[in-house]
């Protein structure tokens, strides 16, 4: 892979075991990809336009998202960066890794719905829920992401790169770009982010009970929705804690693998990426309680001496106690290249992290 700095996906999709690319989900929902948006909206009854505002340079779009960033509703003034009304930020409580990428997230929630937490591990948006995130490179803005549910199964989304003057951004899914500091980014495709927002049922990363009820979680958070109303039924509960084992070092690399792998691919939901990999990474938030992880925890039942299924790797321990420079898990996220794991979106080894999964 090039060098330089790439934002990734509305979060990274990682992988230690990655499902061979027969079994990856198409790229059905996206941006830019007119038969599949046709064929969700034709699926789909409850599928509306995208609210551009009374501004009539923004005329409203069936089932697409508008050609620049600032026909989408997230800023009143593009030019000054004042937000509209309703539009808040937030930010998890352990984010992913974008090589180094500074990000500002925002949801926008429809007045007087709320969000389906039935199951607490898989939240159901209401129709219109609009989310966006920010990517800035050496200070300077390179692209801003939308991801927008039109109907009950039908979500667009687009990624705009900025001008030099950040005085507008207009859709360019896909684009490989150069910073003002002359670092290489990528702008995703339609399709690397479905790869990624595919881990879901309801395509949304990175806004859920873990997330948002963790220690550190800033804006928008667990407790501040429920006080206010936006989810039903009321959680039992609006704090987690990821629970030590002993060592003093299990819960923050716990939480890191939950961000970086199980959200996205390796988790429990037959349109992941990786579900057929068996390796699961994700967090149960019922399991949050502060008590110490252990077996029937899905990272460790998965992953503590199990070997990889996937040919390329077959046989060889995902993670092995102990023994970091013999983990199949620690040797992935630890190079860039053919067999980097997170497989897209990432040119640079999170080397920090990389010390706290080691330890």
């Amino acid at each position: 892979m090039a060098s330089g700095v790439s934002a990734g996906l509305f979060l990274a999709c990682s992988s230690a075991d990655p499902a061979p690319a027969s079994a990856q989900p198409d790229a059905n929902i996206g941006a830019g990809n007119d038969g599949a948006i046709a064929e969700a909206a034709a699926a789909d009854a409850n599928v509306g336009t995208v609210d551009a505002g009374a501004d009539a340079s923004c005329p409203p779009l069936a089932n697409d998202t508008p050609h620049g960033l600032d026909c989408t509703g997230l800023y009143a003034d593009v030019a000054t960066k004042q937000l509209a009304d309703g539009i808040r930020e937030f930010t998890p409580a352990i984010p992913f890794w974008s090589d180094g990428a500074d990000k500002t997230r925002w949801i926008s929630l429809p007045p007087g719905t709320t969000i389906d937490v039935t199951d607490v591990n898989e939240w159901t948006f209401p129709v219109g829920t609009k989310l966006w995130k920010e990517f800035r490179v050496a200070g300077h803005r390179v692209e801003t992401r939308l991801f927008e549910k039109l109907g009950a199964n039908l979500w667009v989304h687009a990624s705009y790169a900025w001008a030099s003057d950040e005085l507008s951004a207009t859709r360019a899914d896909g684009a490989d770009i150069t910073t003002v500091d002359g670092a290489a980014y990528h702008i995703p495709t339609p399709s690397e982010c479905d790869k990624c927002h595919n881990g879901r049922k309801d395509r949304v990363l990175g806004f859920d009970a873990v997330s948002l009820g963790l220690p550190n979680a800033v804006g928008v958070t667990l407790a501040m929705l429920a006080q206010e109303g936006r989810l039903k039924p009321t959680p039992t509960t609006t704090s987690y804690a990821i629970g030590d084992d002993g060592t003093g070092k299990s819960a923050a690399a716990l939480g890191w693998l939950n961000i970086n792998c199980g959200v996205t691919c390796h988790n429990g939901n037959t349109t992941a990426t990786a579900y057929p990999t068996g390796f699961r990474t994700k967090l149960d938030a019922n399991l949050l309680d502060g008590g110490a992880p252990g077996p029937t925890w899905d990272t460790y039942k998965t992953g503590l001496g199990i070997g990889a299924v996937t040919p390329r790797w077959s046989g060889i321990p995902r993670i092995v106690a102990g023994q970091p420079d013999h983990s199949l898990l620690v040797q992935l996220i630890s190079e860039r290249g053919t067999d980097q794991m997170p497989p897209l979106s990432t040119y640079v080894v999170d080397e920090k992290d990389v010390q706290v999964v080691r330890a």
